[in-house]
């Protein structure tokens, strides 16, 4: 079984404990439930564990959730000990600062680990369908922007709270991240690097 460890960071609040929770419990807060089977799960403070399989391959996923608050120094020192196959860097759509800290998070990583594979994230999707606060929302456009301007192999908006597109986010990052699929992934990358899936 390969063996794949992805970080994932940003700001606080931007829902990233949220998602990694809903995605190896296969349960949403808002109580949808995910059509993939779970088949082990084991969770600490920032570790997650889980079993799947992706186009007919089993992976042993682990997924690090550190502090929005950790120092630049124990980032690097945990991205340079830990070695992770991907990371994903996620914003919230609706607070316009945490989609302009990811380039501080993204050179971060680069300082670290400058040929890391990164994904990007838009979390809380669900405001786009549902948003009684009106709060005002960071665009797919300036999501995409982004994902351009800095080179990611991946870009999609998701939620936590419905789980949706969950499962494709973390299944587009396997094979990103993975050898095996890496020809699968470098024809999805050429088709989708403009393009968000926005379901």
């Amino acid at each position: 079984m390969r063996r794949l460890k992805f970080v994932v960071l940003g700001d606080a609040g931007v829902g990233r404990t949220t998602l990694i929770e809903s995605y190896v419990l296969g349960t949403s807060t808002a109580g949808g439930t995910s059509a993939r089977p779970r088949s082990f799960i084991q969770c600490d403070t920032l570790n997650y564990h889980i079993n799947v399989v992706v186009e007919g391959c089993p992976y042993s996923l682990q997924f690090y959730d550190p502090d929005s608050d950790i120092e630049a120094d124990e980032l690097i020192t945990l991205l340079q000990t830990e070695r992770p196959d991907a990371v994903i860097l996620m914003y919230d759509i609706s607070n316009i600062e945490t989609h302009h800290a990811i380039e501080d998070w993204y050179r971060q990583v680069r300082h670290a680990l400058p040929t890391v594979k990164c994904v990007l994230v838009a979390n809380k999707l669900d405001l786009r369908i549902r948003n009684p606060m009106r709060l005002p929302l960071v665009t797919v456009e300036e999501g995409n922007r982004m994902s351009e301007k800095l080179r990611m192999r991946y870009f999609v908006e998701t939620s936590g709270v419905n789980l949706r597109n969950v499962d494709d986010l973390i299944d587009q990052t396997v094979r990103i991240a993975s050898p095996a699929l890496s020809e699968i992934n470098l024809r999805f990358s050429r088709r989708k690097r403009n393009n968000c899936t926005v379901m």
